[in-house]
């Protein structure tokens, strides 16, 4: 099947080996990197492809990929770097987490979140050393104002500006607690493939240090998948009093990173004519009140008020 991009000489020339194989686009809007599939009789690979020779990045990829698998975290194997450019990888296929939730009944589901669980324990266990980055405050200061600037324009409320959300959103980010653990950094259903029983990840190159619950809100409160009750199966104190120190901080981190997931969502919709972002949307503002209604604080009360206040339909 052609595709209509110029392909690296390194990918071309690896291709060569394969006389006849079949190469198709796999769609990876948020991405700067392109993706392909490569098929050759019963050999299945993945091409993950750079927009330019990018040494570095390529290099933080392969180590966090050492991390990954010395310490039992299934992701894709890679079969050979192509230079700077070019990473084939094994093909986790395209089954993801968000699919198969849809399909699967109730004993399939607590198995998979079973599995989630028993990897966000294995992400904790890395040794925070290995970590060559964390999400620092001045991170955090950073994705809030990634809100401000690409949500808070397309979405405002008469009687609110940018600097008091800004002095708020502040509040919160000082308000999680800084302790931190290895983390994937973007768990979520869209980066979990379903392959042969096994719950494989992707997207794994950004891995960080994160405040504590960071994972485990990420796939709690997805954007792309709303658990619902099952939420319980991941962290059982959500059943628990507002006064409970953990579920507060899961509530906090949740809500720091669902508004970072506003922005992101806005970005990709206005600024790069994605508008299928637009529709997770209205189930992150679901999720952002949950949080506010059961931390009920007065230091967020303005944030409360904006997002209660935000008029943004399901359609």
């Amino acid at each position: 099947m052609p595709v209509p991009v110029r392909l690296p000489d390194a990918l071309a020339e690896f291709l060569g080996r394969f006389p006849g194989a079949k190469l198709s686009r796999i769609p990876s809007e948020a991405s700067r990197r392109r993706f392909f599939r490569i098929g050759f009789k019963k050999i299945n690979l993945v091409a993950m492809v750079y927009p330019e020779p990018a040494a570095d990045e390529v290099e933080q990829f392969r180590a966090a990929h050492a991390i990954y698998q010395k310490h039992g975290l299934r992701v894709p194997r890679i079969e050979a770097t192509l230079g700077d450019q070019v990473v084939i990888q094994e093909d986790a296929g395209d089954l993801l987490l968000q699919r198969a939730w849809r399909s699967a009944g109730r004993s399939e589901r607590r198995r998979l979140l079973g599995k989630c669980r028993e990897i966000l324990h294995g992400l904790a266990a890395v040794p925070a050393v290995l970590a060559t980055a964390r999400l620092d405050r001045a991170r955090q200061k950073w994705e809030t104002d990634f809100f401000l600037t690409h949500f808070f324009p397309r979405f405002p409320v008469r009687g609110f500006d940018g600097a008091e959300l800004g002095a708020s959103l502040a509040k919160l980010v000082d308000a999680i607690e800084p302790e931190c653990v290895f983390a994937h950094r973007d768990f979520h259903s869209r980066n979990l493939l379903i392959l042969k029983n096994e719950i494989v990840m992707v997207d794994f190159q950004d891995s960080l240090l994160a405040p504590r619950y960071y994972d485990l809100a990420s796939l709690a409160f997805d954007s792309y998948l709303d658990l619902g009750a099952a939420r319980a199966d991941l962290f059982p104190n959500l059943a628990a009093s507002g006064d409970d120190r953990g579920l507060r901080q899961l509530r906090l981190t949740a809500l720091q990173r669902n508004i970072k997931a506003l922005g992101t969502f806005a970005f990709q919709t206005y600024e790069r004519h994605h508008p299928a972002y637009a529709r997770y949307i209205p189930r992150t503002l679901r999720h952002i009140r949950s949080h506010l209604s059961a931390l009920n604080d007065p230091g967020l009360a303005l944030l409360s008020k904006y997002f209660m206040a935000l008029e943004i339909s399901d359609k």
